[in-house]
């Protein structure tokens, strides 16, 4: 079995960008058949400066695992190629977010403080929500707004319905 270990930028003491993709696994890829982590990172310098608790997971897991670093898409170009490098460099997936998070799920931005409630609102509604959401898929997020490659990268280690 394969465990997918994500590193996401987003507050620990938030976690909405988690809420989203967990939501989004729950409804694809049911029944499980791989297991889940999560590193939390809170800004995208922070999460190329992850490699050692990314390491510690590895080392601890009894399955293969797989990284997927979660990011939204800035305008910083020098940032983004930093990240994509990061990624190539150490066999890292990478999945945009293109503006952010709750622009490809709610095709909108959000307020700082109105994240985690917005999150939750959302997960009570994913089933509703989620058939009618088209750029989950995107295999170019950064060309187009509301969009993810996240359906992509998940498709390459697990199975859906």
């Amino acid at each position: 079995m394969i465990k997918l270990l994500f590193v996401l930028e987003t507050r620990s003491s938030n976690r909405s960008d988690w809420m989203y993709i967990k939501s989004t696994i729950d409804y694809f890829y049911k029944p499980r058949t791989f297991a889940l982590d999560k590193i939390f990172a809170t800004s995208k310098t922070e999460l190329i400066q992850q490699d050692v608790k990314i390491k510690s997971k590895i080392n601890d897991s009894d399955r293969e695992v797989k990284v997927i670093l979660v990011t939204d898409y800035d305008r910083d170009e020098e940032l983004n190629n930093r990240i994509e490098k990061h990624c190539e460099i150490n066999n890292y997936d990478l999945v945009w977010m293109n503006l952010d998070v709750e622009d490809v799920y709610l095709g909108r931005q959000v307020p700082s403080n109105q994240k985690k409630s917005e999150a939750i609102n959302f997960q009570s509604k994913k089933h509703k929500l989620l058939p009618r959401l088209t750029g989950l898929g995107n295999n170019t997020p950064l060309k187009s707004r509301h969009t993810t490659n996240l359906l992509i990268v998940l498709d390459k280690y697990i199975s859906r319905n």
